[in-house]
């Protein structure tokens, strides 16, 4: 007996040929440490100004080193902002636009890249699925520790607190030797949803957020204290910087990746090691994309072209540098919501939002961004405007199309190997800055931000969505939530119905691993597997979704297409449901060894995978090896959950039979 688990979920949160680089000297072998701290408002940190927080480790690096007062974001989302931090190049160049759907391309030249060529040792340590190996990121570095804890169904969490990641950081560097290294740490505790440790939300009652800013700065103690252990301060070169900032309900919003306002593109950047300045402000404007040339000119090499960013280090003397206009952008609204994306362009005194109602801000005079000054500043309007078009790239008509394929060329490769699929279709979409402006669609966010932050009736989280949607009637994401709260009241028919009339919205990205799962719960095969297909199609990368058309194809018959694609899964990373279906395949083979291979793999990687326990349990059984079944045994009924109600008892009662027996 074989258990099939169909439990539906998504991977989400929204090229350029390599160029030869610049001859550069030999860089000074100076360790290297770069902490991100996703979501980190500066202004919510004590060295910036914030008396209702304590940092004090955060703190003392700024006391050692150059705080810079006006660093901005390129985009405020995380994939995109990394993307800008390690190639020095703005999304629009480097093609990583949003959190889902883009991956930084194989010929990207990364900060890691460049180190890992000249003889560091590289090593990353991220706190969030959003920065998975699949997406590009890890480029360049020789470990990458990207393995979020297991929920016990073969997926895992989304992220990991803080002190998990730096316990692996700091395992890292008790052991490297030999070379100069490259650490980078990213922290995810500020990002939605809040779960500070109680003692933190003890000290900030009633504010999850300070709480666990507090908590990140409490575990970057440790790891800092690990740092100097390992290293001396004057052969290591410290730099902090957050990926993009939280609005806290400014402007309506709650979050981020929606707005361009100072909320979510102000970010922390604090630097502390050879060449830096003791306890210096540097109120220049500094950007993501000037982090890399910075880097590398304090390690005393040269930029390296692609780079769009440029070294900081002359202000530090007092010299005037090249930051003065920052591109920004956002296509979240665009490719999530269903609306106009944005642009802009920050200065030290001026923010210009490309919008379908376009925004001018006097930072100086309102920071707080609440005055629209376009219609009196005309002339800034118009310099600024044609600062955006230059770095963006649009033409006269203000337009880019932009093809997303979701898959780079290796990638490509890989499917082709596999048999697969050929030549996926890439999808263009329009940047032309038209649509529904995103001010008026606040009450969206509100909407949003209720359902996910109280405890609201699922059925009147239908009928707050369903009003939600007369107003804004092609937004994908409230189509999909929807969608999730007829499935979590068993309203399954409303459920196809809503995929369907998405689905003549054109809206699909979101809709369609939901319909197919629909349709297969209704034992409609065919048309399960052909909207599982057209998925992968628009979305290669999506696990939990090619894992789901690999069972389709089980329960179809069709064991070489499950194969294939399960295999193709773990192409992608380790996945414990991909192995548990290898497993039923070669079991339906009766390939017993083959079968126990893929499900002890399967368990090895989640413990708690229950589906996994069971068949190797049975499998083990057949094949009379009883300390293998009562072992998988057990650790299924540990976790077993109440869906497997007719199999719980027959196992206990295998179990009993083989206890009583005395094997």
């Amino acid at each position: 007996m074989v258990i099939y688990t169909l439990a539906m979920w998504t991977l989400v949160s929204c090229k350029s040929s390599r160029k030869s680089e610049s001859p550069d000297a030999a860089l000074k072998p100076i360790n290297v440490v770069l902490i991100t701290l996703d979501t980190v408002r500066a202004d919510h940190l004590h060295c910036y100004g914030y008396k209702k927080i304590k940092t004090p480790n955060i703190d003392s690096l700024a006391a050692s080193g150059v705080l810079f007062d006006k660093a901005v974001t390129q985009a405020p989302l995380t994939q995109p902002s990394h993307a800008s931090m390690f190639t020095g190049t703005n999304p629009n160049v480097n093609r990583v636009r949003n959190n889902s759907g883009f991956a930084l391309p194989p010929s990207s030249i990364t900060m890691a890249t460049i180190l890992q060529k000249r003889g560091w040792d590289t090593a990353g340590f991220v706190s969030a699925t959003v920065l998975k190996k699949v997406f590009g990121l890890s480029q360049g570095f020789a470990t990458y520790d990207d393995e979020m804890p297991q929920t016990g169904s073969g997926m895992e969490t989304a992220a990991r607190p803080a002190n998990i990641t730096v316990d692996h950081a700091i395992r890292w560097l008790n052991v490297q030797q030999g070379k100069p290294f490259f650490l980078w740490l990213h922290l995810f505790d500020a990002h939605q949803p809040y779960h500070p440790p109680p003692e933190f939300l003890k000290e900030y009652p009633g504010d999850p957020y300070d709480a666990e800013i507090a908590f990140d700065d409490r575990q970057l103690g440790r790891f800092l204290d690990a740092v100097k252990q390992k290293s001396p301060p004057g052969k290591t070169l410290i730099i902090l910087l957050s990926d993009h900032g939280q609005s806290l309900g400014q402007h309506g919003e709650y979050e981020h990746g929606i707005f361009l306002y100072d909320s979510t593109l102000r970010i922390a950047w604090i630097m502390a090691g050879p060449g830096v300045p003791a306890g210096m402000h540097v109120q220049q404007q500094a950007r993501e994309i000037d982090l890399l040339p910075t880097v590398l000119d304090l390690l005393g090499g040269k930029p390296l072209t692609p780079v769009q960013g440029t070294s900081m280090v002359p202000a530090f003397f007092g010299k005037t540098v090249p930051s003065t206009y920052s591109y920004e952008e956002t296509l979240c609204p665009k490719i999530n919501m269903g609306w106009s994306e944005l642009r802009g362009i920050h200065t030290t005194h001026w923010m210009y939002v490309r919008a379908p109602r376009p925004e001018l801000y006097d930072l100086d005079r309102d920071p707080e961004e609440l005055n629209n000054v376009i219609k009196s500043h005309s002339g800034e309007y118009r310099e600024l405007d044609a600062q955006l078009k230059r770095l963006s790239g649009m033409k006269d008509s203000g337009t880019e199309t932009l093809a997303v394929s979701n898959v780079d060329r290796k990638t490509m490769e890989q499917l082709e190997s596999l048999g697969y699929v050929a030549n996926l279709p890439a999808r263009n979409i329009h940047l032309n800055g038209k649509g529904d402006d995103p001010k008026d669609h606040t009450a969206t966010l509100k909407t949003l931000e209720t359902i996910s932050n109280t405890k609201m009736d699922p059925i009147r989280e239908i009928e707050v969505l369903q009003q939600a949607l007369k107003s804004d009637p092609t937004n994908p994401t409230l189509y999909g939530w929807l969608i999730d709260s007829y499935e979590k009241t068993g309203q399954y028919a409303q459920a196809v119905q809503a995929c369907l009339n998405a689905l003549h919205l054109g809206i699909r990205d979101e809709i369609l691993p939901h319909l197919a799962s629909l349709y297969l719960r209704e034992g409609k095969l065919k048309e399960a597997v052909s909207y599982y297909e057209q998925a992968a199609q628009l979305n290669p990368l999506d696990i939990a979704g090619q894992n789901n058309l690999g069972l389709a194809y089980l329960q179809t018959g069709r064991l070489a297409d499950a194969e294939r694609t399960f295999q193709w899964v773990l192409a992608v990373q380790p996945y414990a449901p991909a192995y548990n279906g290898l497993g039923i395949v070669a079991d339906k083979r009766k390939e017993a060894a083959v079968a126990r291979k893929n499900f002890e793999r399967a368990v090895q990687l989640d413990p708690a995978y229950v589906e996994a326990q069971l068949n190797l349990g049975m499998l083990c059984t057949q094949a009379h090896d009883i300390p293998c079944a009562r072992t998988a045994f057990r650790a299924f009924l540990a976790k077993a959950t109440p869906d497997y109600g007719d199999v719980i008892p027959k196992v206990k009662m295998a179990l009993a039979s083989m206890e009583n027996s005395g094997t």
